[in-house]
Formats: structure tokens, C-alpha cells, sequence
């Protein structure tokens, strides 16, 4: 019987492993930078994005190993936009996993140059990815380029900080895609595409993290409300258009729409589909 929590651990292991292979050293000039890209990346986290992305090489029929590199990427990536996130211009916290966030441990203006170079870190390691075809490298720096920019994060933080909790449904459906989502939907699709599957395994690995995504955004605002509406109303979350019910509905359908996109694939899905079935039964 696959033990997820087993699974999780071993690869969260292994994550923080290359991760500390990968970053600078603590003692690299300019020593400040290192030191807050490190406290960026190396404070926690539960990895899910590169755990996902080296289960979707294997989903595919890859191996883990021909991933890392995206694997690594994502995380990094995903670690600049919470330091940019936290920032006073932002949602300005202070805290961020039990730990003070870059900006509130190293000042703002660190933080911001930590977040770039984690960003820069990122697509480094993709164009460095060892790769049965040159073009491979290129097409997993264009699917994160796409996850990161305008049309992905970027573009749902801004219409997050636009709208908070004055978004209507529509909008709360394009943050929850964009900001949250893409980033889910191209770790799977580069895992994909990192261990040679063709268009059709990449974009069936590509929507199960796509719904992934927007279930994992759907759950986290449930359980940051125990009462039933959002502890901070001024933030964006789907409790203001949707009742309790109603969002649990929603991410049960999403999680059953992600777990359908598994059928029949060549290589082992069970990591992929426990993941989404454990991630809604926190609701339950």
C-alpha cells in the first residue's frame, strides 16, 4: 500500500538536499545577498511544487532524476515570490513560517535583490538541465517564463492587490488560476517534458496541476477562516463569493477533475493522486 507520508518525506529530504548543493554559500560575496536567499528557500516549506514536478517525470514514465533541475527551479522560483510577496508594498508581513520574512530579517531593499536573484537562480539551473534533446532546456525555460510573468503570477498578484476583498467572482477565479495555479500547472507540465513525454502527456499532467493548484488555493482559504468567513476581509479569498460549502463542493470537483487526469498514464500515479486526495481531506 503507498505510504504518502513516507513518499513526502524522503522527497522533501531530497529537495532540501539540492537545494542547499544549489544555493550560494552563507559565506559568498556579497555575504547579506546569500545569506537572505538562503534564509528565503531554506526556512521551511512543504515543497509540494518540486515534489510535484519529479512525480510528473515519473507519471509520464521518466525517472525522478531527469527532473531535479526543473524541480529546483520551481521551488526557487516560487521562494522569490513569497519574499516579493511579504514585502511592505505587498501584504507587508512580518512572519512567514514561524520565521521573519526576508524583508523584516535583511530590510527591504535586500529583499528585493534576494527575490531577483532567487528568480535569476531559477532559470539558471533550467538552462543547465541535462537534457536527451537540446531543445528540452529552452522549452522548460518557456514554460515557467509563462507561469512567472505577466500572464501568470505577476499578473494575479496585481489584480490581487487591486482588488482584495472587494473582488468579485470572476476575479477571485483569474487570482486563484494565476497566482497560484500556473505555477502547480508548469511543475507538473516540466517534469513532463523534463523525462520526454509528447504534447499529450504533458498538457494531461499539465490541467491535473492546473486543478491542483486552484484546489490547493480553495482549501488553504477555507482553512484560514474556522468561523466561516476570512480572519483577514481586506485579503482576497473565495469566502467572499462563495459559502463554506459551496468552496468545499468547488474543491471537491477540482480534486476528482485532477485525479480523472491520471487514468492511463505509463508510469506510477499513485504519489500524484494521494497528494490531491490527502490536500482536500484537510477539510474533512
Amino acid at each position: 500500500m503507498f505510504d504518502l507520508n513516507c513518499y513526502l518525506a524522503e522527497r522533501q529530504t531530497a529537495v532540501a538536499q539540492r537545494l542547499l548543493e544549489w544555493l550560494p554559500p552563507a559565506d559568498q560575496r556579497p555575504v547579506v545577498l546569500s545569506q537572505a536567499m538562503r534564509h528565503a528557500v531554506l526556512t521551511g516549506g512543504k515543497r509540494l511544487r518540486p515534489i510535484l514536478c519529479l512525480a510528473s517525470a515519473e507519471a509520464a514514465g521518466g525517472t525522478a532524476d531527469a527532473a531535479w533541475h526543473p524541480a529546483i527551479a520551481v521551488e526557487l522560483l516560487h521562494a522569490y515570490t513569497l519574499v516579493h510577496d511579504d514585502l511592505p508594498c505587498m501584504d507587508n508581513d512580518t512572519v512567514r513560517r514561524g520565521h521573519p520574512t526576508v524583508w523584516a530579517q535583511y530590510g527591504e531593499s535586500t529583499a528585493v535583490l534576494a527575490g531577483d536573484a532567487l528568480q535569476s537562480l531559477a532559470f539558471e539551473r533550467l538552462a543547465r538541465t541535462p537534457a536527451f534533446d537540446p531543445a528540452v532546456p529552452g522549452l522548460l525555460v518557456r514554460e515557467l517564463a509563462e507561469a512567472a510573468g505577466a500572464a501568470g503570477i505577476i499578473g494575479g498578484q496585481i489584480e490581487d492587490l487591486a482588488y482584495g476583498g472587494q473582488a468579485d467572482a470572476e476575479t477571485v477565479v483569474y487570482v486563484h488560476q494565476h497566482k497560484t495555479a500556473d505555477l502547480f500547472r508548469a511543475a507538473a507540465r516540466m517534469g513532463a517534458i523534463a523525462a520526454g513525454a509528447n504534447t499529450g502527456l504533458t498538457d494531461r499532467l499539465g490541467d491535473f496541476g492546473s486543478h491542483l493548484g486552484v484546489a490547493f488555493q480553495i482549501i488553504d482559504d477555507i482553512l484560514d477562516a474556522p468561523n466561516g468567513s476570512p480572519a483577514k476581509p481586506n485579503e482576497l479569498s473565495c469566502l467572499h463569493t462563495l459559502t463554506p460549502a459551496q468552496a468545499r463542493a468547488q474543491a471537491t470537483r477540482l480534486t476528482e477533475a485532477a485525479c480523472a487526469c491520471l487514468r492511463n498514464l505509463p508510469g506510477p500515479v499513485e504519489p500524484l493522486d494521494a497528494l490531491a486526495r490527502d490536500m482536500l481531506g484537510r477539510l474533512y
